[in-house]
């Protein structure tokens, strides 16, 4: 029985004789309400599939259409067909016996509960398929399907599905076979603590196996690397030799980039582009000269390899490393993956590179070791999905593995992270910690690449984190105002400080032990600590956590304040998260000395606590080096010192208020008791000059968007380049794709303009105009929105009207994630994807999949957010107009980005339609015009539009 298993489950251990793969079709997800309309299930005996069972059942009421539109069943089909209660018997008969399997099983089983008795044993191959195949991309049915090669026949219908589950299930039982031991073991020792339902299929496997290795042998055996797994990584390396006069001539490139160069004997398909060749000139220039250059690359230039191959030949002859950035995780991939091993066959050269990311994105072993030995479920369950990756991979980076939202939550407690680092003293740290081993093979690389939140970290820290450089490449540059502006943000969350003080006062995690009790105890236990001394860091330690309590008393104080106060400005009842600016008229009210005070009640309790914990730093240090006591828990309070230095600097601003320089406001979620408060540098521009560009020799920003009206001024004045004391050189290079002859720019004239109209009317009309011009284009439809919120009402709209015409909707954060809505409207004709934010950018969808890119409204900034309004409120100081120099420069350097979705390569065709009639009416709307390629335009009502788009697109496909 449950003891066969190990575990105290109340479930019989599987004997592998009787599997029944089950799946149902319904009219819905709730089972309270909705109704089965197909049963279909197979049985799996000796590694095959050979039973079936397969009936329509009559649900005794009409089937959404939705419902009929994805599998094909609708009402005519179950009308003569029984219902669920007469072909229970039969099903019931069927799964006698059995081992029960689905995916996502819980769905059906909630169906069937209430009918009849279920198997007590089961098996759901999401699960199973995110333990054993963790590198899949996606975890339906179909996504599995297709990475494993099953056959997906009859996709959508109960038998079909049930046919296919059983598929995946042996393929899965066979990779839990083919495991090496020592995986195996770790997910049969997890699996008996997570009481999963795939415990006893695990210790079935691992009993088979256990006779052919000795116990003792297995137990020395660890789950991940032991030393290193790039052999010399930590061994000493001699320092490269800089050669100063060292220059790349025309003659190194030439042979790369001219017409018969390697770059066309080596590149498939390859066009010679002059554009390309002229970035790579100035790239070399500005290596060989140093100084600052601006890079405007439109798309298909080919700029990654313009600035990458220049780039390799420097730092390979003179010396130099040279650090690239990017914004996006794809164009890190891209990096990565294709142009930097391409760069490397094209210059015949051999040379290291190395990515590198922040902290939290690698696991910490020390951390691994902790919480695998602990009890929290969630913990462990996250643990067992990443026990064959960390077999397998050797980065360590998450991004390796599609994790859910709840899963990215719990990997924080896995993550490395600089409190919690014990640096040297960690007995992971030579050879095994994935952090120390990426810096280190970052200190041995030529080409470097991280993201522009790394970038500035790194200038925040005194280059500290990454190797030291002079030479910087930051593509996707038009990014790096934005990202540093969040990352000289500052937050202050009740719900953060309570978490810092729950680990220094309480412990975070109920199983474990907190700063404090850690440290007490050590010093109560050290044989040779002395008397007078353990008693003053008693003391202290009971100091602390006094003040820590009064620290989390006056935090409740003040966000109830602050909370009960602008109460009455909140709704819960809107999905989105609002915002107020704190205003100098706020500071003058009569409730803001009783903020005041709460406030700084609060202050003088963290400056205490600060006080403290430095003395208690100064101690145990000194304590390390007299009595040889190792104390782990440095780092984690000198960083815990860090943060509540920033906290009280934040109150400070926002308390005291410095609208010269800072933006102060507050944030509601609707789910939350306390606000939250932030406060930003109104500009990033002095930060970015004094911390980043100011000690470096060379760097080079390239953007396919850089430029408003051709010129660059907009972007060099908001990153701080204008500081500089000598000239920028700047290029605007053309993309080499002919617009003219491949697209079509259309513009309703028809539509309410958005300024000035109800967002319900608004909303309406977009709707009936988006059907009509998706209809046109047979789906294959790029929608971009700056409301989220209008995306979702559009979604509910008009879904049902297009899935009628065989056009399939997906909408970012409705229907799935952006990678998985991206590769499903790839592989699916006649699609359309309705997008907000990130999709203006970084989407690379090449050839008929994207004839149609619609941009609903002008992409402005609302002047409500806190940081825009303080931004528009510095320019009317300056008597300068807010709009012409900071909201219509922003706002076309995005709608750019939006049009660079359409054409991606030389064959790429399509038109872009703009809903936003102001583009026409308004006189600033030729700078919007004016800022895209010359392209055939026209401009009428939408019915005039839509039969025009039709006819254009069919031409082209002739």
């Amino acid at each position: 029985m449950a003891e066969k298993c190990g575990i105290n489950t109340g479930r019989k251990e599987f004997d592998g004789v009787n599997y029944v793969v089950l799946d149902l079709e319904t009219t819905g997800l709730n089972c309270g309400k909705d109704q089965v309309i197909e049963i279909g299930a197979v049985r799996i005996a000796q590694g095959t599939l050979q039973e079936e069972f397969s009936t329509l059942v009559n649900p005794g009421c009409s089937i959404p259409e939705e419902i009929t539109e994805l599998t094909g069943i609708d009402d005519e089909m179950v009308k003569n067909m029984p219902f669920l209660t007469e072909v229970l018997p039969q099903l019931d008969n069927f799964l006698q016996g059995a081992v029960l399997i689905g995916h996502n099983i819980q769905f059906d089983l909630s169906f069937l509960k209430s009918y009849i008795t279920l198997p007590e044993n089961y098996l759901d191959t999401v699960e199973m398929a995110k333990i054993l195949f963790p590198y899949a991309p996606g975890y339906s049915l179909d996504e599995l399907a297709y990475s494993l090669d099953i056959d997906r026949s009859s996709a959508h219908r109960a038998l079909g599905d049930a046919r296919t589950t059983g598929l995946l299930f042996l393929r899965l039982q066979q990779i839990l076979k083919d495991l090496d031991f020592v995986v195996l073991e770790t997910l049969f020792l997890l699996s008996q603590k997570t009481k999963s339902t795939l415990s006893c299929l695990f210790a079935q496997v691992y009993r088979q196996r256990m006779s052919s290795f000795p116990r003792e042998g297995i137990k020395s055996r660890q789950l991940y690397s032991q030393g290193d797994m790039r052999m010399g990584i930590f061994s000493s390396h001699p320092q490269p030799e800089f050669i100063e006069d060292y220059e790349i001539t025309p003659e190194e490139l030439a042979p790369i980039f001219q017409p018969g160069g390697r770059m066309e004997t080596m590149i498939q398909g390859f066009r010679y582009r002059p554009e390309q060749e002229e970035m790579a000139k100035e790239t070399a220039r500005c290596w060989n000269q140093g100084g600052y250059l601006i890079v405007e690359a439109g798309t298909g230039i080919g700029k990654s390899l313009a600035y990458l191959l220049p780039s390799v030949l420097w730092s390979i002859n003179a010396g130099h490393k040279v650090i690239v950035s990017t914004h996006t995780i794809n164009l890190q991939e891209q990096l990565k993956n294709k142009d930097i091993p391409l760069a490397a066959k094209i210059s015949g050269r051999d040379f290291s590179s190395s990515v590198i990311k922040g902290r939290s994105h690698y696991l910490c072993l020390r951390k691994w070791e902790q919480f695998i030995n602990e009890s929290n479920q969630e913990i462990l369950r996250l643990i067992m999905r990443l026990a064959i990756w960390l077999n397998q991979t050797e980065t360590g980076d998450i991004d390796e593995l599609n994790l859910n939202k709840k899963e990215k939550a719990d990997w924080q407690h896995l993550a490395a992270a600089s409190e919690t680092c014990l640096g040297i003293k960690c007995k992971f740290y030579r050879g095994q910690c994935f952090v120390s081993r990426a810096r280190k093979l970052a200190e041995q690389s030529q080409i470097i690449i991280v993201n522009h939140s790394l970038l500035l970290a790194n200038a925040m820290a005194n280059d500290n984190i990454l190797p030291e450089y002079k030479y910087l490449v930051i593509d996707e540059a038009h990014q790096l105002e934005k990202t540093a502006e969040e990352q000289f943000t500052i937050d202050i969350n009740y719900f953060a400080l309570w978490a810092v003080f729950q680990k220094l006062i309480k412990g975070g995690n109920p199983s474990s032990r907190n700063i404090l009790e850690h440290l007490t105890k050590k010093m109560v236990n050290h044989p040779n600590l002395d008397q007078d001394l353990r008693d003053e860091l008693i003391s202290l330690l009971e100091d602390i956590g006094l003040i820590g309590e009064e620290c989390l008393s006056a935090a409740r104080e003040f966000f109830g304040v602050i909370s009960g106060i602008f109460s009455a400005n909140w709704s819960d009842n809107i999905p989105y998260t609002q915002t107020m600016r704190i205003l100098p008229w706020h500071r003058k009210e009569d409730y803001w000395p009783g903020i005041v005070s709460a406030g700084e009640n609060l202050m003088i309790k963290l400056k205490g606590l600060i006080k403290k914990l430095i003395s208690l730093g100064e101690k145990t240090g000194s304590m390390e080096n007299e009595y040889g006591i190792e104390i782990n828990e440095a780092a984690e309070i000198n960083m815990i010192v860090s943060n509540l230095h920033q906290i009280v600097t934040g109150l400070e601003i926002i308390l005291m208020g410095d609208e010269e320089n800072f933006v102060s406001w507050m944030e509601y979620q609707g789910n939350n008791n306390f606000l939250l408060l932030r406060t930003s540098p109104i500009d990033v521009k002095e930060q970015l000059y004094h911390y980043l560009f100011s000690s470096k020799k060379g760097v080079i920003l390239t953007s396919a968007t850089l430029t408003v009206g051709g010129k660059f001024n907009y972007f060099t004045e908001s990153i701080g380049l204008d500081l500089a004391p000598f000239p920028l050189k700047t290029i605007q290079l053309p993309s080499p794709f002919d617009y003219e002859e491949n697209v079509l720019l259309a513009i309703a004239s028809d539509l309410p303009e958005p300024s000035s109209s109800s967002e319900i009317l608004f909303t309406d009309r977009i709707c009936k105009t988006l059907i009509k011009l998706i209809k046109a284009a047979q789906g294959r439809t790029l929608v971009l929105f700056t409301s989220h919120y209008q995306l979702k009402d559009v979604y509910q709209n008009i879904k049902s009207p297009l899935n009628k015409d065989g056009i399939t909707v997906y909408a970012h954060g409705v229907t799935g994630s952006r990678t998985k809505i991206l590769d499903d409207f790839k592989n699916k004709e006649n699609s359309v994807i309705l997008g907000a934010n990130s999709f203006w950018e970084g989407i690379d969808v090449v050839g008929e999949a994207l004839t149609l890119v619609i941009i609903v409204k002008l992409p402005f900034w609302p002047p409500t957010i806190p940081t825009v309004s303080a931004r528009l409120d510095r320019y009317q100081a300056l008597n300068l107009d807010g709009f012409r120099w900071y909201s219509l420069p922003q706002a076309i350097i995005r709608f750019k980005q939006g049009f660079g979705r359409l054409i991606r390569s030389h064959s790429d065709y399509g038109a872009i339609c703009i809903l936003d009639k102001r583009i026409y009416q308004k006189k600033y709307g030729a700078s919007f015009i004016n800022s895209l390629p010359k392209m055939k335009t026209i401009i009428g009502q939408t019915d005039e539009l839509a039969e025009d788009i039709r006819n254009w697109l069919r031409a082209k496909t002739k």
